[in-house]
């Protein structure tokens, strides 16, 4: 087992069986523990982290929710905060946050104002909350007019990624991790990148995954975090394709999932950043390329006003305006003044929307 990065206040272990190392990670002064996931999860694998628990802090609590993006909501948090009043939880306690990223995400947020502040720990089961997710101390729920507008910063004590729990995972649960590997390949490192293309056929399916793709992408995310841990600066650049793809998502009623729609996202903003940054057309064509031989086809097209508008409420925005995260090559973004990211006018957006075939009207 190996910790991944420097510079967190979090030990993170990554590899088979990085379950086991709770021990190692445990702080004694935790009282008590409580496991946070959706019900899938809990089912699947709630019995296998209430054991490695119970050893250590007695019988945990054990708290589900309804599983998929329309349940991750303030609704959610307070209910689940309700049962932790009411099971008198302590805050010298630890809130065990299980799952994919929605569940690390709701249960991160619970833990981050609960009692004003709990310890937490992620358990990841997806290649998505391992590589991105569960990395960052990012928590939140969606809102009717965007997803993830109301959350908190909450740096967790530990991750465990153990990528046993990749064994089971769905097609679609892996291309929505396959997203966030490439978009860290974008934003910082251009050799991972081409290796990424030369082992497109070894990732495409957790079957057959090189660990690599996960390491390097859980390092990337480690070193930008590290250096800005609330988002005031360079942290910003991984949100490249998530402007467009976060609006996606929500202009389909989230039936278009993370990954495709981040993917999509990518194309766009790339398209874009062709025009604004000096991207190469030749380094547009690679990610294209990559993102089609990993599996992710065409996304259905959706109204341009209804994309513009999800736009228009995103977290980057300044004074009104539309704001990205584009690079200038892969493995190197765009700066505009002071910001890691550039304002975009909406009739570029329409155009780039449009001549991607994403967006139609």
């Amino acid at each position: 087992m190996r910790a991944v990065g420097h510079g967190l206040k979090t030990s993170i272990r990554l590899g088979p069986g990085a379950l086991r190392d709770l021990p190692k990670v445990w702080d004694r002064r935790w009282s008590r523990a409580a496991i946070v996931g959706d019900r899938t999860v809990i089912r699947l694998f709630g019995a296998r982290v209430r054991r490695e628990v119970a050893a250590l802090a007695g019988e945990p609590l054990l708290l589900g929710f309804a599983p998929g993006e329309k349940h991750k909501t303030r609704r959610t948090k307070a209910m689940l905060e309700d049962r932790l009043l009411a099971a008198r939880f302590p805050r010298d306690g630890v809130i065990i946050a299980l799952g994919g990223g929605i569940s690390l995400d709701v249960a991160g947020f619970v833990a981050a104002t609960y009692m004003r502040g709990v310890d937490t720990a992620y358990v990841p089961t997806t290649l998505l909350a391992m590589v991105d997710a569960a990395i960052g101390g990012k928590t939140g729920v969606n809102a009717s007019e965007g997803k993830n507008l109301v959350g908190a910063f909450h740096m967790p004590r530990a991750v465990l990624s153990d990528t046993d729990f990749l064994a089971t995972l769905p097609p679609d649960e892996w291309k929505n991790g396959l997203a966030e590997v490439v978009k860290h390949a974008v934003v910082a490192d251009r050799s991972f990148f081409l290796w990424l293309g030369r082992n497109a056929d070894a990732i495409s399916t957790p079957s057959a995954i090189d660990p690599h793709a996960i390491r390097r992408s859980a390092e990337i995310k480690t070193a930008i975090v590290s250096r800005d841990e609330r988002e005031k600066g360079r942290r910003a650049v991984l949100n490249f394709g998530h402007t467009v793809g976060h609006a996606i998502e929500r202009a389909s009623g989230y039936s278009i999932s993370h990954g495709r729609a981040v993917a999509a996202g990518m194309l766009v903003e790339t398209e874009i950043a062709t025009g604004l940054c000096g991207f190469p057309r030749a380094d547009s064509d690679r990610l294209a390329a990559l993102l089609c031989r990993l599996g992710f086809g065409p996304s259905r097209k959706l109204r341009v006003a209804d994309l513009l508008a999800a736009m228009r409420i995103d977290k980057k925005g300044r004074r009104g305006e539309i704001r990205m995260s584009l690079p200038r090559r892969i493995g190197a973004m765009a700066r505009s003044r002071a910001e890691w990211t550039v304002a975009v006018d909406e009739r570029i957006v329409r155009r780039a929307c449009q001549g991607t075939r994403i967006g139609e009207g």
